[in-house]
């Protein structure tokens, strides 16, 4: 009865484009050493707003692998993408974060049909203890420093996720982009606000 009232939709690709979770073949590995590549680009044109805290794009590669081709590969993709802040700003803490990030987008994408951008905002989150640990006790940030940081932060990642969702959303790049196995609840797949771009509204079949 629990099942029929919640069923699972899955999203599958012809099993010559499917990524699965876990497998890296040549097609996602290449799309994630790109995207990762695309993501240390962005770290050159970082703002700064304050000692160690700055507002760029560089989370888009692991929000955009994440979310397209599950947990592993957006942590793989995450930590691509922020290898290069180390060299700008010495700090290593950024790569971690990035990972969690990529990670997240990915798990609540594919396991629950979430939006990218709200797996990556869960994953922000879900790092905050490591980023208070690693900023506020370890390197002695002052704590308005370290709030003004995870702001800037939840902002660069709602824009780097509904471009993600953007590009998500052609039809030209979805048939073309490595894809994992999604699914998700009825109540995520009707609600348009939470449901990923590739997730189908049951009400329309």
């Amino acid at each position: 009865m629990a099942e029929e009232q919640q069923s699972v939709r899955e999203i599958r690709k012809p099993q010559a484009l499917e990524s699965k979770e876990g497998l890296i073949d040549v097609k996602s590995g290449l799309y994630t050493a790109v995207m990762g590549a695309l993501g240390a680009i962005l770290t050159l044109f970082a703002i700064p707003v304050a000692p160690n805290i700055h507002i760029n794009l560089y989370v888009f590669s692991g929000v955009m692998v994440g979310g397209t081709s599950g947990a592993i590969l957006g942590a793989l993709a995450g930590f691509i993408g922020s290898l290069y802040t180390p060299v700008l700003w010495g700090w290593l803490g950024a790569i971690p974060y990035n990972m969690i990030l990529g990670a997240s987008a990915g798990f609540f994408s594919t396991r629950f049909g979430l939006r990218p951008t709200l797996g990556a905002l869960l994953g922000h989150v879900i790092s905050l203890p490591y980023q208070y640990a690693a900023n506020v006790l370890y390197l002695g940030l002052p704590l308005e420093i370290f709030w003004v940081g995870m702001g800037t932060t939840v902002i660069q990642l709602i824009v780097a996720g509904v471009i993600a969702e953007s590009l998500m959303s052609i039809p030209a790049l979805k048939k073309r982009l490595p894809k994992a196995q999604f699914r998700a609840a009825d109540w995520v797949a009707r609600n348009r606000l939470l449901r990923h771009p590739w997730v189908e509204n049951p009400a329309t079949n």
